[in-house]
């Protein structure tokens, strides 16, 4: 068994603003880290189908699994310790103890947010069997407005029970390929609430994890414990870090400005299936994007991730906290 470190000695105290410089340059390095994790991924697109060089790929889940969710709980390591009165050291951030551990509770933590993506997969997987099992443009367009017009007959269906109840007007609308669109991107947006809500769900046990640790508590019973009839006091709390996230989500939206772009792409994605011609780049606007990453959204993260520390070891710095006597309770 691994040794695990059991100090609450008291050392000076770290002004917030140098605790808050020293978070952001943890996350700053931990997103060059990140970056790394995921550029083999570059392998699929910069390599030919066939080539043993796409193979690469593959070393993103393992960097991801050994190294990025194991510093995930390092950082919360660094950021527990601000409560029994050390300072934010990035030593601890980026440290390596209890490494099997953080490898088993990153994977396990990776399994959880996979649960809560299933129904998200589940509608891209039938997006694509559709366009796989199209045939030309025409075949394409002929489905999903037979979709959109079967989706439209049973609402009209729904509706009009309730209307012939009530003596209501009964509505005749035939429906086509705008209900589809309509319908799949409902769905998407469900989907994506509910990884969401997964990802807002599990964001609060690493803390607790740090924590528990710390004391020789089981994190597992911990954070049974601490989020206990707090799951709405939870959903503020993401509330509170979508609020710190919208300046970047707005900026984003000026710069990029999405609905044209995508309008745009659509038109000519459209025009290359029906003329059955090579499908058009997508083109990514790389500056815009880290314009918006290193000014709008990397100065928020330390204090989001604070944010959500502080929520999840509330409990936990109460049985931590010293006694009258000066002893740690």
């Amino acid at each position: 068994m691994q040794a695990k470190r059991r100090v609450f000695w008291r050392t000076g105290v770290q002004s917030p603003l140098v605790y808050y410089l020293s978070a952001l340059l943890y996350v700053f390095i931990a997103s060059l880290l990140y970056a790394a994790a995921f550029a083999p991924l570059t392998a699929l697109f910069l390599f030919a189908q066939g080539s043993g060089f796409r193979y690469l790929a593959l070393l993103c889940p393992a960097l991801v699994l050994l190294i990025v969710l194991p510093l995930r709980f390092s950082f919360a390591q660094a950021v527990t310790d601000r409560y029994r009165g050390m300072p934010f050291s990035l030593k601890t951030a980026f440290n390596f103890d209890l490494y099997g551990e953080k490898v088993a509770e990153g994977f396990f933590y990776a399994l959880h947010l996979l649960k809560w993506a299933i129904p998200l997969a589940a509608s891209a997987g039938a997006l694509y069997c559709m366009y796989v099992n199209s045939g030309t443009f025409t075949d394409t367009i002929i489905d999903l407005t037979a979709f959109g017009k079967s989706v439209t007959g049973i609402w009209n269906g729904f509706v009009n029970f309730f209307a012939g109840i009530f003596g209501g007007a009964q509505t005749t609308v035939s429906g086509g390929i705008g209900e589809t669109f309509i319908v799949m991107i409902a769905v998407a947006g469900v989907c994506v609430l509910i990884l969401i809500w997964g990802v807002v769900r599990n964001s609060a046990y690493r803390y607790i994890w740090a924590g528990a640790t710390q004391i020789d508590k089981n994190p597992r019973y911990e954070a049974r414990r601490s989020l206990r009839g707090r799951r709405f006091e939870q959903l503020m709390v993401a509330m509170l870090n979508l609020v710190l996230l919208a300046p970047a989500l707005v900026v984003a939206y000026l710069f990029i400005a999405p609905k044209e772009a995508l309008t745009e792409f659509a038109m000519r994605y459209a025009d290359a299936l029906a003329a059955e011609t090579a499908l058009p780049a997508i083109v990514i606007p790389y500056g815009k994007l880290a314009i918006v990453f290193f000014a709008c959204y990397l100065p928020l993260v330390p204090l989001r991730r604070i944010i959500t520390a502080h929520f999840a070891t509330a409990r936990i710095r109460r049985l931590i906290a010293p006694a009258p006597d000066g002893r740690n309770g």
